[in-house]
């Protein structure tokens, strides 16, 4: 009878450590296989940006400039062009040091942005192991960043490196505040990602929201550290740009969405002073692309499609795990709300054309958002394997949009190749120099299949 008794206890015991063991390893295999799955996305990303040629307009006509710039001209001439009204010195001194190693050969640019783009996986790595979320959460946000069509396009593009530049010093922000550095140590930090973001992209702008973590602590000497950056941002431009230092696309006749409307339709919607409308409209517009992509370049959807059902679902988790959030107290609630807020402000930014790259600081910030949400209504699921599965899930419905990104990224290069490059012997932007075309060109129809060669 003991015996039988003792046997019992044991099998019961052993059932009971063996259930936890299994729920262990069910986890760790699924986090094995986002890894995996991660890696095999990166290498398709890799993969599309080496089939890229040099987008026909932007990129050409940037490093047809630079070719004549000397590097000490740089922090005094204007961005991209030279009647332009940007300020980029240091996203173009960037570029200057590729073209000066490179030349027009796009195919090391690729493996430079790539490296950058790994940077900000690996930052973002320290960001998720900062706030406490779980490390899988990197994956997702890697995902969601291939997969996002406000993301990936900047990415991809050389022309718009600046927007990349300006998503790493929002991630350093973010590693700076979450470190066990002294205020001092982390505003001077934040300070200077902002001058640098500032210096790469106008929309870098909007990382003056880390003012609202040193309210508590320092917000005197933060109002003069950001308000400082912000003041000497602006006089620079006011020298270099002089009149033209903020007439940036305010011809109102230039809206991807006038393209759908006629003439009287678009005297009827956006008369008298209608560049303020359009400025209006391309501002939610954005703010609806962000949430739940019901628009495309400020285009409204005609009818719905995967990029529609994914972004809302993943709008109604943050919104929930916010909710989640909100009911219990947190350490890191100001670094929520300054991520919040450049998610949200991000979009006032526009361009009087709504176009889907210039999201890509507040898509960076919706990703991180989503992490935390999602991490958050993880754990209310009890036992081990239940919040790796929620994270998985999410993961598996952001790759499904990484593959669609990456086939209609592919397929854009495609129709540039053939459409642009191989239709037009002579530059296809008349400002550009014949040379540049011509050796532009010779790369571009180098990626076409071989039966198009």
């Amino acid at each position: 009878m003991t015996d039988k008794v003792s046997d019992e206890l044991i099998t019961a015991d052993a059932r009971r450590h063996g259930h936890p063991l299994a729920a262990a390893g069910l986890a760790n295999t699924l986090i094995v296989v986002m890894a995996i799955g991660t890696v095999v996305w990166l290498g398709l990303l890799l993969n599309t940006m080496l089939r890229q040629p040099f987008e026909a307009t932007d990129d050409l006509i940037w490093l047809a400039k630079l070719r004549n710039d000397r590097f000490l001209d740089l922090p005094l001439s204007p961005a991209w062009m030279l009647q332009s009204p940007f300020y980029r010195p240091v996203a173009e001194f960037l570029l200057k040091c590729l073209y000066a190693l490179f030349g027009l050969d796009p195919t090391p640019y690729r493996y430079v942005q790539f490296a950058i783009f790994l940077l900000l996986m690996g930052l973002s790595l320290q960001v998720v192991r900062r706030l406490g979320l779980r490390p899988e959460s990197v994956l997702l946000i890697t995902v969601f960043a291939i997969g996002s069509p406000f993301i990936s396009g900047s990415v991809v593009w050389i022309s718009e490196l600046p927007h990349v530049l300006v998503l790493v010093c929002f991630a350093a922000s973010l590693l700076s505040v979450l470190s066990d550095n002294t205020d001092r140590v982390k505003l001077a930090l934040c300070g200077l990602a902002y001058a640098i973001a500032l210096l790469s992209k106008e929309n870098g702008l909007f990382l003056i929201a880390f003012y609202i973590y040193f309210l508590r602590t320092a917000p005197l000497r933060a109002a003069i550290v950001f308000g400082g950056i912000t003041l000497a941002y602006f006089a620079m431009r006011a020298v270099v740009l002089g009149s033209g230092m903020g007439t940036a696309g305010v011809d109102e006749s230039v809206g991807y969405f006038f393209q759908m409307l006629s003439k009287e339709e678009r005297l009827t919607l956006f008369s008298g002073h209608a560049v303020y409308k359009l400025y209006v409209y391309n501002v939610l517009a954005q703010l609806g692309a962000l949430a739940f992509r019901i628009t495309q370049w400020g285009v409204i959807f005609d009818r719905p499609h995967y990029q529609i059902i994914v972004e809302t679902l993943s709008t109604a988790l943050i919104v929930a795990g916010l909710v989640a959030l909100r009911g219990r107290p947190q350490r890191h609630t100001l670094v929520v709300v300054v991520i919040a807020a450049i998610a949200i402000g991000g979009p006032l930014l526009s361009y009087s054309y709504a176009r889907d790259r210039h999201l890509a600081l507040p898509a960076f910030a919706y990703a991180f958002l989503l992490a935390i949400a999602v991490n958050e209504l993880a754990s209310f699921l009890p036992g081990r394997p239940r919040p790796t599965a929620l994270i998985a899930c999410v993961w598996v419905a952001w790759s499904l949009q990484a593959g669609l990104m990456l086939r209609q990224i592919n397929w854009a290069s495609g129709d540039v190749i053939e459409r642009v490059y191989r239709a037009n012997e002579k530059p296809f932007n008349p400002t550009l120099p014949p040379d540049v075309w011509a050796t532009a060109r010779e790369h571009a129809l180098s990626l076409a299949p071989p039966s198009r060669q």
